[in-house]
């Protein structure tokens, strides 16, 4: 079909198959430990769980693969894709995690009756958008009503897009930097003054000494935008449980913060590194500058430049991402 033409031609230039039929429960689990010792990952509704297969409905198929074509693969290099990404990428209906069941007994005759195998506390709701492999495989699912635009218009279904580029490009960047692929540069910290009162030690009273302004952003000397610091946003970007795409920036429950012990390595509750590669991914240019008005709060348009920089030369287009499909191939 033309969709596999497509998912070829991705896999002759970025070493990525799109696989989307016959996946098994196999496929999903390849682990170096017994699959039986963890949870399992498994697709379809309850009534599929022993068919061995969850082809992706046929009318679904088009989202996925321009999801992949138009919004994910322009935005990366293909070094970083080799480099970062699995060889499969399965495309899979409900995607969920299933408890395994211990304890059978080998002598109970109905051992293998239909009742016998459904398993206790299933859960029948989708509750993963990525699952990271084991091996050289991920698993990506998008729940129905985002891929079938129940009750959502032209620019809500955009929104929705954006949601899910965002959170399937944060979750290999955070995995990159776990495994230290990506490195952050101790440039980025320079900017930054993690002890900016020399007395908070000193001063019990904490009459004279510095603080970090949390609870008002902005206005004040040690207000966290004056300081560089940027609003922290969710990893799921209000996917699932919440709609909301910013976390409370609250440190430590909206009081003024002392920061005479903050370090690179020990940010109060956040890194701030990562805030930055979410907001540049969320935010184009033009909105980044208005919400946060840089012209105001210059290092925080700074860091944004470099930030935005450094990830181009690991392979990453962050603007790309938060500007979505390229206008040529709207047509």
């Amino acid at each position: 079909s033309e969709w596999d033409d497509i998912i070829y031609d991705i896999k002759q230039e970025y070493g990525v198959y799109l696989l989307y039929k016959n996946v098994t429960e196999e496929d999903m689990n390849r682990t170096w430990e017994s699959a039986g010792t963890s949870d399992i990952i498994i697709a379809g509704d309850s009534l599929e769980r022993n068919k061995g297969a969850w082809d992706l409905p046929e009318e679904q198929l088009p989202y996925y693969v321009n999801f992949f074509r138009n919004y994910i693969f322009p935005n990366i290099t293909k070094e970083f894709a080799n480099s970062t990404f699995p060889i499969k990428i399965y495309m899979i209906d409900n995607l969920r995690t299933e408890p395994r069941k211990y304890g059978v007994d080998d002598d109970n005759d109905e051992e293998d009756s239909e009742e016998s195998s459904k398993e206790p506390g299933t859960n029948t709701t989708p509750n993963k958008i990525i699952h990271f492999g084991e091996f050289d495989n991920w698993i990506i699912s998008f729940p129905d009503s985002i891929v079938n635009g129940t009750n959502v218009n032209e620019e809500e279904s955009e929104e929705l897009l954006k949601r899910l580029r965002c959170r399937f490009m944060i979750n290999i960047i955070k995995k990159s930097i776990e495994d230290k692929s990506l490195v952050i540069p101790a440039k980025f910290w320079d900017k930054y003054d993690m002890n900016i009162s020399s007395t908070c030690h000193t001063d019990n009273n904490h009459d004279n000494c510095s603080m970090i302004d949390v609870v008002n952003k902005e206005n004040t000397k040690n207000g966290l935008y004056t300081l560089g610091y940027v609003d922290v946003m969710e990893e799921k970007f209000g996917m699932e449980n919440s709609d909301s795409i910013f976390k409370k920036t609250d440190i430590f429950h909206g009081k003024l913060a002392h920061a005479q012990n903050w370090n690179s390595s020990s940010m109060p509750t956040w890194n701030l590194f990562e805030a930055y590669i979410m907001n540049a991914m969320w935010f184009t240019p033009e909105e980044f500058n208005e919400y946060y008005k840089t012209d105001k709060y210059t290092l925080i348009g700074e860091q944004y430049e470099y930030v935005v920089e450094y990830l181009k030369e690991f392979g990453i287009d962050l603007v790309g991402i938060a500007r979505g499909e390229k206008e040529e191939e709207k047509e």
